[in-house]
């Protein structure tokens, strides 16, 4: 349904909207696209790198891109912030991170092995040193993550210089100053925080045509990012891996015959050969053999090619 406005509600909007539209006019600068395309992988490398931090889920989205004057950035600042200060290739300048609240005190919580359940968001009192701490490795892995993304148009090399809680101490430009700010909402453990990008328009300056068109190829020496980002997942994971000791055709009028205590000699012995197995696809040869504490264990004696079957004489594999 459609909300009703009143002739002084309306003549507010349109004053608010030609304020915005002279407050802009001030400013003389392009859109620059490529800026929501390492945005957009910024999320999903922080959507990888924060679960390695925390060891928890995490959600992250990019919900808007705006080009606002740094004051404005420094006036719609909560209290407490974490405000982070990195600076390097490529940018002519510093580059500031908003860290709020709710999402340095979760990431807090889920490092020290906590659930995060029960932080108090609603809190306005300062951050303590310990919690200082742990929002400089906080922002040192976003800004990690941050030069991953922008090498899609060239070579990145970023680096933390500080952290403050105070936006005086914190500006990286004049407060007249136009910014290019990217804002993601980060989701863990049941909470929602923000993270604020912002970048001075001058500090673009060395990469600012390469922002002005679409690109979505990498660039620079980083050439493997995305296979780096692949294969470090695939090496964490866990498989599951069977030994296959041996296999017998048994009567299915035997089989039903059989009662608790009944014995199934299989007539394996120790340095039997048998097949290790993962997800039914044959990986190693290895040999059955007990250790020293009485442990039954297993030697690999020879890695099983695509091409080759296992042996199988019907009696053990």
């Amino acid at each position: 349904m459609n909300k009703v406005l009143t002739s002084q509600e309306i003549e507010a909007e349109g004053a608010s909207l030609i304020d915005e539209i002279i407050r802009l006019s001030d400013f003389t600068f392009d859109r620059l696209p490529m800026l929501d395309i390492i945005g957009e992988r910024l999320v999903e490398n922080l959507s990888v790198a924060f679960p390695d931090l925390t060891r928890a889920m995490c959600e992250a989205k990019l919900t808007s891109l705006d080009y606002i004057p740094l004051a404005q950035v420094m006036e719609s600042l909560p209290a407490p912030v974490l405000l982070a200060v990195g600076a390097g290739v490529p940018f002519d300048g510093e580059i500031l991170l908003v860290i709020d609240r709710t999402l340095l005190l979760t990431a807090i919580e889920l490092m020290l092995g906590g659930s995060a359940k029960h932080i108090d968001t609603e809190s306005t009192q300062a951050f303590t040193a310990i919690e200082l701490g742990f929002g400089e490795r906080l922002a040192a892995a976003v800004l990690a993550e941050l030069q991953r993304a922008l090498s899609v148009v060239g070579r990145a090399a970023l680096e933390l210089d500080r952290v403050d809680t105070d936006p005086e101490a914190a500006a990286i430009a004049k407060n007249s100053s136009l910014c290019a700010r990217m804002r993601l909402s980060v989701s863990m453990a049941g909470h929602v925080g923000l993270l604020d990008v912002v970048i001075p328009y001058d500090a673009l300056e060395p990469i600012r045509p390469d922002l002005g068109k679409i690109y979505f190829g990498n660039r620079g020496e980083d050439q493997s990012t995305w296979h780096d980002l692949i294969s470090g997942q695939i090496e964490r994971a866990q498989m599951d891996l069977e030994v296959v000791l041996a296999q017998e055709a048994i009567p299915i009028q035997k089989i039903m015959s059989w009662q608790p205590g009944d014995t199934v000699d299989f007539g394996i012995e120790e340095g039997e050969d048998a097949t290790m197995t993962c997800a039914d696809a044959p990986m190693f040869k290895v040999s059955l053999g007990k250790r020293n504490n009485g442990f039954i264990a297993v030697q690999i004696t020879e890695k099983i090619t695509d091409k080759e079957e296992p042996e199988n004489d019907g009696n053990d594999n």
